[in-house]
C-alpha cells in the first residue's frame, strides 16, 4: 500500500475477512496531504497508484449486499452463448480468414461512419445554439447545413452498403456455426461432470 503497488488476493471465498474492511471502505485519515490508514492498528500511508484485487474462482459466488456495495464486481464467467460466438470467430480464423478480416473491417468502417454522423449533428447544433439574428441571412450557418446534409447523405449510403455486406458475410458465417454450437456444447459437458463426480475431472486440452 506504501509503495503504491497492485495487491491481487486469490482464493476468495463468499465472504471477505473483515482486516479488509478498512481497506475496502476507504476509511482514510487525511494527514497534510497524506492518506493514512489503520489496519490491525497500524497506521500505513497510502500510495495513490495502490491497487488491490480479489479474486474467486467459486463459479456462481454469493457475495453479500454489503460487500457487493463495497467493490466493484467484475464477472469473467463464459456462457454457453458467448463460447459459441468465441468459438465462431475461432473456426472462421482457420476455414475463411478473409472473411473474419473483411467482417472486422466493416464493423470498424460502420463504426466510424457513425461517430463522423455525430460530429456533424453536433457541429450543426453547436452553430444554431450560438447564431444571433436572423437564421436565413446567416450564410455561415447555411454553408454548414448544406456540408451536413450533403456528408449525412454520404454517410446513410456508405453505412447502407457496409450493412448489406455484413449481412452478405454473416450468412456465410452461418454456415460454420453447427461446429462452433458443438464445441461450446463439449466444453460445459466436460466443466459440469466434475460436478457429478471429481473423477470425471478431464483435461480440457
Amino acid at each position: 500500500m506504501e509503495n503504491g503497488d497492485t495487491l491481487l488476493i486469490d482464493g476468495i471465498q463468499n465472504e471477505v475477512d473483515p482486516v479488509l474492511d478498512p481497506v475496502l471502505e476507504k476509511q482514510y485519515v487525511m494527514r497534510g496531504k497524506s492518506k493514512t490508514l489503520s489496519v490491525q492498528e497500524q497506521d500505513i500511508t497510502l500510495n495513490d497508484n495502490f491497487n488491490m484485487f480479489l479474486f474467486t474462482r467459486i463459479p456462481n459466488p454469493k457475495f453479500s449486499p454489503e460487500l457487493s456495495a463495497k467493490t466493484l464486481i467484475i464477472d469473467f464467467t463464459v456462457t454457453q452463448t458467448g463460447l459459441e460466438q468465441q468459438l465462431l470467430g475461432r473456426v472462421l480464423s482457420k476455414e475463411q480468414k478473409q472473411l473474419e478480416i473483411n467482417l472486422k473491417a466493416l464493423l470498424q468502417k460502420c463504426s466510424d461512419n457513425k461517430k463522423a454522423l455525430l460530429k456533424l449533428d453536433e457541429k450543426l447544433l453547436l452553430k444554431l445554439t450560438s447564431s444571433t439574428g436572423n437564421l436565413i441571412e446567416d450564410t455561415e450557418l447555411v454553408q454548414v447545413l448544406n456540408e451536413t446534409k450533403t456528408s449525412a447523405k454520404e454517410v446513410a449510403n456508405l453505412l447502407s452498403v457496409a450493412e448489406q455486406q455484413t449481412e452478405e458475410i454473416n450468412t456465410k458465417r452461418e454456415q460454420y456455426r453447427p461446429t462452433a454450437i458443438r464445441g461450446s456444447v463439449l466444453y460445459f459437458c466436460i466443466i459440469e461432470m466434475i460436478l457429478i463426480k471429481w473423477m470425471y475431472n478431464t483435461s480440457l486440452q
